[in-house]
């Protein structure tokens, strides 16, 4: 396979970019990657998706065509063949003459944030932002940089690097790229925290069709993205809505990162403090699909909630293993918050003594008597027990009744006659 300046069709107009005709799906009669694309749109079918993905890579045509080129490697990775992608890369790399160099380090880029190495490909887009040719690809890399550092919560880069872009300039002048900057930019609202400018641009895009875009790692996220916002907005309705419908487009296209995505986003609306089993499937999933993105982001919440729920030591297994994913695709501002609650998990809490009142009221208490109960057998009102039960949880650090299940309790004291 050899990527060369090949003369197009003469039937059909060809852009600045080198790319073949405005709209990419009429390229050629008989396209591939038009056929794996429509394929894609309807996501139904992934292994089929992949498999026509495939022939991209030895059609007499596709195979000579960058357009073509890039959807089928971003295709695969959509479908989850980040190791199908790598050969034909390498391929590329190898066989491909000066004049594509660009367009092959495009997608190289975009294959590192699939595989989770969120600092090979920021470092490559920020370059190809700015260097990229034709101007095309400097159009593309732009938004797609900005995504890479939004997936590593870097609010402030990214808002930076959207201040040099001119996203109402692309928006203009790439109609099939609407769904891809709106998307881009509402995340970049929403990690940010400005809430209404998110939900406008995540709920403008997930109203277009997503067609030659559909492959990026935004857009295949756009339906859970507005959930996550419509819910920070409190537009509950639109929020359970949205959520539904990312998880049943992630079973009906049983990628185990997609199914995991979808599963994060409904457990996330229903703003729950508990340990979720949503979330240890969702690991699961993320783990054979081997997502460090997923990972940080999903053992970090489940974490939290096993701490909060007094289970200390499940809670640090899952924030070891976000720290280990977000450490590794550059995460720092996950990081840092993990570090902080597992330092709080190592430093012993400074515990001052029991009363022996309080200790006879925490270890009925953590019998499982209620508080009626415990002050029916004490001879005391329960508002005493209650006025106990506080002062035992801010000794022992514990936010409450349930985490006192899982805390060790003094001996009481043996009575002396």
């Amino acid at each position: 396979m050899k990527l060369t300046n090949v003369e197009p069709d003469a039937t059909q107009p060809v852009s600045e970019s080198g790319f073949i005709g405005p709209q990419w799906p009429e390229s050629h009669p008989g396209c591939q990657a038009s056929a794996a694309l429509a394929m894609l749109s309807r996501g139904t079918d992934r292994l089929a998706t992949a498999a026509q993905a495939e022939l991209v890579f030895t059609d007499e045509v596709c195979s000579w065509n960058p357009s073509c080129l890039w959807h089928g490697v971003t295709i695969l990775l959509r479908t989850g063949e980040l190791e199908s992608a790598d050969a034909h890369l390498w391929k590329l790399e190898r066989d491909s003459d000066d004049k594509f160099t660009d367009h092959v380090a495009l997608m190289r880029a975009e294959h590192a944030k699939h595989a989770g190495d969120l600092a090979g490909s920021r470092t490559a887009l920020a370059r190809l932002a700015t260097t990229a040719h034709p101007a095309c690809l400097r159009d593309l890399a732009g938004p797609l940089y900005i995504e890479a550092l939004v997936a590593i919560n870097d609010a402030d880069q990214a808002d930076q690097a959207l201040r040099r872009q001119d996203f109402d300039r692309l928006l203009r002048k790439w109609p099939t790229m609407r769904p891809l900057v709106l998307v881009v930019r509402g995340w970049l609202h929403l990690i940010a925290g400005r809430t209404d400018e998110a939900y406008r641009d995540l709920r403008a895009s997930s109203r277009l069709p997503g067609t030659e875009v559909a492959a990026t790692f935004s857009v295949a996220r756009r339906k859970g993205l507005l959930a996550l916002t419509a819910a920070a907005s409190g537009q509950l309705d639109t929020a359970v809505t949205a959520a539904t419908q990312e998880y049943e487009a992630a079973t009906a296209w049983r990628s185990p990162e997609h199914v995991a995505w979808g599963l994060y986003v409904l457990e996330m609306i229903e703003d729950s403090e508990r340990p979720s089993e949503r979330l240890r499937d969702a690991v699961d999933l993320l783990e054979v699909a081997g997502s460090p993105v997923g990972i940080a982001t999903v053992c970090y919440e489940q974490g939290k909630r096993l701490l909060d729920s007094g289970k200390h030591q499940a809670a640090k297994d899952q924030l070891l293993r976000a720290a280990r994913s977000a450490r590794w695709i550059g995460d720092v501002t996950l990081t840092e918050q993990i570090e902080k609650l597992l330092h709080g998990l190592t430093t012993p809490v400074q515990r001052t003594r029991l009363t022996t009142q309080e200790l006879n009221v925490a270890t009925m208490a953590k019998n499982g008597y209620s508080n009626k109960q415990i002050a029916d057998r004490l001879v005391l009102t329960v508002r005493t027990i209650e006025f106990h039960l506080s002062n035992v949880y801010r000794k022992f650090g514990i936010p409450g009744r349930r985490a006192l299940a899982d805390t060790a309790l003094p001996p009481r004291p043996v009575r002396e006659w």
